[in-house]
């Protein structure tokens, strides 16, 4: 009997690899702001990281976004086109997301919806009857858009899993996790970790065709948020489980379980009796419980708990190094990164070359290393394409080591030192986010090239200016090449740790690439930072981290390099300033989650003299917590001063005005207003030393000077108005003798400039954009070089906290005889009846010229109630957080990060105009901190100093009292109307 070939198994291999993963998503629905969604695709590539996983698995269609902005068009769309998954954010107005979910469910019952929620306080709506049917999974968004790709994998794996794993043995890891703000943070590491280490979760002896089917056959990750699902899971796929990875404390049978974790792992080992188990807990004690039965165990406040977790996952998951074989199999060279692969390359015996490099092994290697950019350029490439295998070799080595020193991804155009030139417009250094505030420069850039905005005013430029912004990729790259990480996240003053950022080494293609950016560029620049967070929802971190403003005009470019770096790290070390972790530990982060791209920016502005600085710059908001008269808060306010916009961030006297009335100012109702309250100086760039490199801080490198040096430049006459003692009036423009008053009038009320039209067009383009209300920086140059329009650079824009629904708070209604408080002007919307502590800056020991060292004092207060846990009201003079100390408290976020409540009280004659378009005042907002400012003389309310002085003092300094309260005060700020209460328990 002659017997035929069986082919059947042979084939049944490419079958089942091509069975494999059946259900994808193909189509989503996104529903979100136009800014999230833009976020999603150009600072994140999500397109990119989907495309290049596809490719891995031979698939050419990627998923397909499609975004609505409200509840209405995304039904719509769920009916008429086929979708797959759909995701919604929690901020997306006027939706109740239970209702969306359950809508969603009635139109495809099996449709999954997915939650993105981006602060804890919004996931309150898991608690409401039905959401569970509604909704699927939570998420907490932090801006990463791995996040986003974790979640189609996790809703391809559910899918997937039964049919994946009985098909070819597909390895399952379970996560017993019911923490929405933890497994958010997990599932991308986890995912990241199964793309870098699959290779080596295989088996050894395999087949090739085995070893390509594995390859594309990733571990499934399943994910459960109670012990009965956990135990469902870990049962159905025991024959397949990679490992489990559990907490201590969690629900079972309803009831939250602190032992839940030490009764289920028994359970699975007693089946698996070698499967690797990591357990994790809040309880740093449960370590030695872990360890007693021989599972990894990490602790979930450890501030290396990423650190942690991948150590684990490298032990047991993998090995990640690249083993050259013979075609019989023989290992001959291992790789374990891109600079021993090129020494591989060069030596390995051809055999081995053309072994790998028809079977696409070194495409694979590189995606399980989430080289996606260069394994998809490696793929496409066939052996045949090439004369012999020395030109193979050739191809490889240079292939890699070109990737190796210029690693560039993204939307955005990628930084080329050869193409590089002063009409470049936004490009990136190395890959990763762009940051928060990279992100928000980054959209608006695209609004105004899509809307052709550039023109839209007459001999008006509006753009932003050329901006070049390095990558978290190369951050990451930097603490880890320096291992600097370990020694920034422990408890140091700023001083040691700055020293050790600047004294690391960038990435040496880093560097290549600033020598090749300065080349060209010799204009004054502005180094920004822009972490991950900055500028996000809830979590602004305005004015947190350093900006650095570099002369950038040595005439050795050597040093002008060296200037850059040092400002790049710089900005890199305050990541981890005591500032940034306080307000860090404030919003409930874990600094060892922040990445810091760079922004490097063309300085707006033109030089005079030894300074250089714009005609003026801005902060404009599109809603006004404290608008006056007949103006509506979303009419939106600008604060405006002459030069650098220092002066308006740090809370010193600059400009307010609304720019639909920009004729009315209301702190210039009098010519003695106009006299105290106008602008006395202005910041500048210091040109007269280009040796001077940056420190700390951000303060090197800038001038602070008079006004009056603006009418010698030549710069004032746009902005000025005159004072005349002889009639006590005031004159616009400077063409008479006496007092010059920054009052903007020339511009405000002629046509010299369209300053009010062009912010309340960007305003209202941005507050569409992201779908709220949004805060922007910006500088305008009124002198450019000859041939050139006027410029209005647009320097920032971040989405402002304003609540769209207020709780109804009642402060009419009021025995008087319980007020101790009243303001007419109060920020916030609360009933705080939880405070019993009260720092008083009294008005008998309070002294403008000790203002330094009331801060300081203010700070050891704080630093008690931090450690007890106890929230505290603040009350003093003049303007809280400003860096003027002659016109307020200069205060830093850290000194004051435990008050729950500010009054902000005029004393005698010392009674500043507020400021409320400083970084300090941004963030008080949107911690949701209570912010009363007080002035009888102005008929805004009052303070009983009397009864408060009365009450029991526990400890007082030469400035401040600390009172202690027998009942807590109660405190009500009515945030419909603005007004606020304080009032006796």
């Amino acid at each position: 009997m002659i017997f035929e070939p069986d082919l059947t198994g042979f084939e049944s291999k490419f079958l089942k690899f091509d069975s494999l993963m059946q259900f994808r998503v193909k189509h989503i629905l996104l529903v979100s702001s136009l800014y999230d969604s833009f976020v999603l695709e150009e600072d994140g590539q999500l397109t990119d990281l989907i495309y290049n996983e596809y490719l891995e698995l031979n698939l050419t269609i990627t998923p397909h976004v499609k975004r609505a902005s409200n509840a209405q068009e995304a039904l719509q769309i769920l009916k008429s086109q086929n979708i797959d998954l759909v995701i919604i954010f929690k901020r997306v107005a006027d939706i109740d997301v239970s209702a969306f979910g359950r809508a969603v469910k009635e139109i495809k019952p099996e449709m999954p919806v997915v939650l993105l929620a981006y602060n804890e306080s919004e996931l309150a709506v898991m608690s409401e009857p039905g959401f569970s049917s509604a909704i699927d999974r939570v998420f907490m968004w932090t801006g990463d858009v791995k996040l986003f790709l974790s979640i189609i994998k996790l809703i391809e794996d559910r899918f997937n899993v039964d049919h994946d794993t009985k098909l070819v043995g597909v390895r399952v890891i379970v996560l017993m996790e019911d923490s929405v703000k933890f497994y958010s943070s997990y599932l991308p590491l986890l995912y990241t970790e199964i793309m870098q280490q699959t290779r080596e979760l295989m088996a050894e002896g395999l087949n090739l065709t085995d070893k390509l089917l594995r390859m594309r056959a990733r571990p499934k990750i399943m994910l459960a948020d109670n012990y009965e699902e956990a135990w469902r899971l870990l049962d159905r796929y025991r024959k397949y489980l990679l490992g489990l990875i559990c907490d201590f404390r969690f629900p079972k049978d309803g009831e939250m379980d602190d032992k839940a974790g030490r009764k289920l792992v028994p359970r699975i080992r007693k089946e698996i009796a070698d499967l690797p188990v990591v357990m994790q807990s809040s309880d740093k004690a449960n370590a030695e419980i872990a360890h007693a039965n021989n599972t990894g165990f990490v602790h979930k406040r450890s501030p290396t708990l990423n650190i942690d977790l991948h150590r684990f996952v490298m032990e047991y998951f993998g090995f990640g190094d690249f083993v050259f074989k013979l075609p019989d199999g023989t290992q001959i060279a291992v790789a374990t990164d891109f600079l021993s692969m090129e020494k591989c390359l060069a030596q390995v015996d051809e055999r081995s070359l053309l072994y790998h490099a028809s079977r696409n092994h070194f495409s694979n290697w590189l995606m399980a290393r989430t080289e996606f950019d260069l394994a998809s350029r490696l793929r496409p490439r066939k052996v045949s394409e090439f004369k012999d295998a020395d030109a193979i070799r050739r191809y490889l080595i240079d292939t890699f080591k070109s990737f190796r020193h210029e690693k560039q991804r993204g939307i955005i155009t990628d930084f080329s030192r050869r193409q590089f030139d002063l009409q470049s417009d936004f490009v990136r250094i190395g890959g990763g986010s762009l940051g928060g505030k990279g992100r928000g420069l980054a959209f608006i850039n695209a609004l105004l090239t899509k809307y052709n905005i550039h023109g839209r005013f007459e001999e008006v430029r509006i753009a932003v200016p050329l901006s070049v912004i390095v990558g978290t990729d190369v951050f990451d790259s930097f603490m880890e090449k320096n291992n600097l990480l370990t020694g920034a996240l422990v408890n140091r003053p700023d001083e040691p740790v700055a020293k050790a950022f600047l004294k690391a080494k960038l990435p040496r293609q880093i560097t290549t690439d600033l020598k090749a950016f300065i080349d060209v560029v010799d204009y004054p620049l502005a180094v920004r930072s822009s972490s991950m967070l900055e500028d996000s929802h809830l979590q602004p971190f305005a004015g947190v981290f350093d900006t650095h403003m570099l002369v950038n005009s040595h005439p050795d470019k050597k040093v002008r390099l060296r200037q850059l770096e040092t400002a790049v790290k710089a900005v890199y070390a305050s990541t981890y300033s005591q500032r940034a972790k306080h307000y860090h530990e404030s919003v409930g982060n874990r600094v060892e989650e922040e990445k810091m791209a760079v922004i490097i920016q063309r300085a707006v502005g033109s030089r005079y003299g030894d300074s250089f600085y714009p005609s003026f710059a801005g902060v404009a908001l599109s809603y006004n917590y404290y608008s006056i008269d007949d103006i509506k808060p979303e009419e939106g306010v600008v604060y405006a001063a002459l030069g650098l916009g220092k002066t308006i961030v740090e809370g010193m006297n600059c400009l307010r005005f609304c720019p639909s009335y920009p004729e009315k100012l209301p702190q210039f109702a009098t010519a003695d207003d106009m006299l105290d309250n106008s602008q006395k100086e202005f910041f500048a760039i210091d040109m007269s030393d280009p040796g001077v490199f940056p420190e700390p801080g951000g303060e090197k490198g800038l001038i602070k000077l008079p006004a009056t040096q603006a009418e010698t430049d030549g710069t004032l006459l746009p902005l000025c108005s005159t004072y005349s003692p002889d009639n006590d009036r005031v004159y616009t423009g400077c063409s008479r003798p006496g007092i010059r008053i920054i009052t903007f009038a020339p511009i405000l009320k002629t046509s010299l400039f369209p300053l009010a039209d062009i912010v309340k067009f960007l305003l209202r383009l941005g507050t569409l954009g992201l779908n709220c209300p949004i805060e922007i920086e910006f500088a305008v140059n009124l002198n450019p070089e000859a041939g050139k329009p006027r410029e209005f650079a647009f320097l920032q824009i971040r989405p402002m906290t304003k609540d769209v629904l207020f709780e109804t708070v009642t402060i009419d209604d009021v025995d008087t005889s319980r007020v101790v408080g009243r303001s007419e002007n109060a920020l916030g919307n609360m009933c705080n009846n939880s405070i019993r502590d009260v720092v008083v800056v009294p008005p008998e020991t309070f002294d403008r010229s000790k203002t330094m060292e009331i801060a300081d004092q203010i700070g050891k207060f704080n630093q008690t109630f931090h450690s007890a846990g106890k929230p505290y009201l603040l009350i003093g003079p003049g303007r809280w957080g400003t860096r003027e100390r002659w016109l307020g408290i200069p205060v830093g976020w850290e000194q004051i990060s435990s008050a729950r409540v500010i009054v902000e009280a005029a004393y005698d004659d010392f009674c500043p105009d507020p400021s409320f378009g400083t970084h300090f005042f941004h963030n008080l907002t949107s911690f949701h901190i209570g912010y009363l400012t007080v002035n009888p003389a102005t008929k805004n309310g009052f303070i009983d100093w009397d009864w408060l002085l009365r009450q029991p003092v526990v400890a007082e300094t030469t400035f401040l009292k600390h009172i202690s309260l027998a009942e807590p005060i109660e405190i009500r700020i009515d945030g419909r109307i603005g007004k606020g209460l304080i009032l006796k328990g």
